[in-house]
């Protein structure tokens, strides 16, 4: 039976494995982007095990010894060893034993090559979690690299520019700042729009897909929704028609100048849809929803899914916004709290998750994960589509809960089989407030009340890289907001918003009114959070909801 060629994918592949489990996060991510976008779609990659390069390296060396052994006569000594006074002595076993030529001792190891030995400490190197995940050792630090920049006021939302890693929105109950970032000068925070003592509230912020507009809902005493454009300079570009209430929700395509903006209160909601290209006078008629909508979420250029009580709305998108078809949940009752959706040339899958009920649910081929944790769920996130195989249709979905872990499902679509193939710890009494995938899938992130935690997403078990906040001296404290309550503990958890920069590199992070920056060096992406303790309860809020 012929050997199959050995491809220059086969040795990519082996390298970039090898990277991955090494701890060289930032250089596989290289070569992933220089080679090939999505490796583990490659038809040979599921049957690649793990420390798969040094065992082919190994066995190749062992090869080419027993080779050059066939040439040389045979030589009894290669059995037993002789003294220096000639005595013969069998020759002794190996002490430790190796598994893919790693020695199973647990203090240090020798990794041969056939001629001479080398030693390596695995202290430097990583362990097997109980999920078989390979870990680094030991997480990377982020407070060393990181800088903290004042935002005056509780930040609750942040967002990138679109393409730009040097702009950064921050927006609070009653504010919106833009803060230019710079290697070589000091951020600059362009505070833009101030509604303190207006009896006015910013409801939500987003970019188009160029990053050429920023959209900002504001909410006053009328209960009218607003909407205002600015241009990246923060100033007034255009002005939207009112809607007769809340706006909880704005929108963007990412393949087009159109916004969806979700208006609603506690027992409907309206999908309006503007185009940017035509600006008309008024909205065309929204789409009307018997029910609250918490969350919506745009699948490809011409599909958004709303998630309610009870339901998942599946709307078509061209001149206007309809309804075309409802998902009922088993149980009415469930407020399906947060939705996402990824969109490939063979699917297209919504999944959403219950807050309350703690269920993850994905309507669009009837696949329910009843149970997931043992409290609730406070984010999920789908990894992006390149990671997805197109073959057998699986998808990777990352849940956030209160009861301390983070949980990354495999879901094949077609046998609409689950299974959870990591199960990661942020630490005793440490609930995931908020994380999401990276851009490029490469890594995950979970934030709790004073933690940030980055994982390697294909890898899973320890962390790569830890961000603490500050201790209770380094953080100031503002007398009408105490962080800690009246009797000394905090009455709720508070907001954590964080924001991935366009190709992965930068992370900004939401902690209430300080903005910090950290450069982590090597294998984690630079970082900026904004920080802070202020807790404002101007608007009221359903989970899954912007601000």
């Amino acid at each position: 039976m012929a050997q199959p060629d050995l491809t220059s994918h086969h040795v990519n592949y082996l390298i970039w494995r090898y990277l991955q489990e090494s701890g060289h996060g930032d250089a596989a991510v290289s070569l992933q982007r220089a080679w090939f976008p999505d490796p583990q779609s490659l038809p040979f990659a599921r049957h690649i095990k793990t420390h798969a390069l040094v065992s082919l390296v190994q066995k190749g060396l062992q090869y080419h010894e027993l080779e050059s052994s066939l040439d040389k006569p045979f030589e009894a000594s290669a059995l037993k060893r002789r003294d220096d006074d000639g005595t013969d002595h069998p020759a002794e076993p190996a002490r430790d034993r190796t598994t893919n030529g790693h020695s199973l001792d647990s203090r240090s190891r020798k990794e041969t090559n056939g001629d001479e030995s080398m030693e390596v400490d695995d202290e430097s190197k990583g362990s097997v979690d109980g999920d078989g995940d390979i870990s680094p050792a030991k997480a990377a630090d982020l407070a060393p690299d990181t800088a903290l920049l004042h935002a005056q006021d509780h930040v609750l939302t942040t967002r990138w520019r679109p393409r730009d890693s040097t702009l950064l929105v921050a927006a609070g109950d009653t504010f919106c700042s833009l803060w230019k970032l710079s290697l070589s000068s000091p951020p600059e925070q362009n505070r833009f729009l101030d509604l303190k003592g207006t009896n006015a509230y910013v409801s939500g912020v987003a970019w188009d897909a160029l990053g050429s507009k920023l959209a900002v809902a504001t909410i006053r005493d009328t209960e009218k929704g607003a909407i205002t454009m600015y241009n990246p300079e923060g100033n007034v570009v255009d002005l939207l028609p009112d809607l007769p209430r809340l706006i909880n929700g704005l929108h963007w395509s990412k393949d087009s100048p159109q916004l969806v903006v979700v208006a609603s209160d506690e027992r409907s909601s309206e999908l309006a849809l503007w185009d940017d290209s035509r600006r008309p006078d008024v909205y065309p008629p929204p789409q009307a929803i018997d029910s609250h909508v918490y969350e919506l979420a745009w699948c490809g250029r011409n599909l958004v899914f709303a998630c309610g009580d009870g339901a998942v709305y599946q709307c078509e998108v061209d001149d206007n916004i309809r309804l075309t078809k409802t998902y009922n949940s088993r149980d009415t009752d469930t407020a399906w709290t947060f939705v996402r959706s990824v969109h490939t040339s063979s699917y297209s899958v919504a999944v959403a998750a219950s807050s309350t009920n703690c269920s993850i649910w994905i309507p669009t081929h009837d696949i329910l994960i009843e149970n997931p944790h043992q409290d609730a769920i406070t984010a999920i996130d789908i990894r992006p589509a390149e990671h997805h195989s197109q073959q057998n249709s699986t998808i990777t979905i990352a849940s956030f809960s209160t009861d301390n872990f983070v949980h990354v499902w495999e879901v094949d679509l077609d046998s609409k089989q689950h299974k959870r193939i990591h199960r990661l710890r942020l630490g005793s009494s440490t609930p995931a407030l908020a994380g999401s995938f990276s851009p490029d899938g490469y890594a995950l992130c979970a934030v709790s009340e004073q933690k940030l935690l980055i994982w390697n997403a294909e890898r899973g078990g320890e962390p790569m890289a830890i961000w603490m906040a500050p201790g209770p001296e380094q953080v100031k404290e503002d007398p009408d907001h105490p962080t800690n309550g009246q009797n000394g503990h905090a009455a709720t958890a508070p907001n954590r918003d964080l924001s991935w920069d366009h190709d992965g590199k930068k992370l900004a992070y939401g902690f209430g009114d300080q903005v910090i920056r950290t450069s982590p060096r090597q294998i984690m992406p630079k970082l900026t959070l904004l920080d802070g303790h202020h807790q404002s309860s101007a608007v009221t809020r359903v989970a899954g909801s912007p601000i």
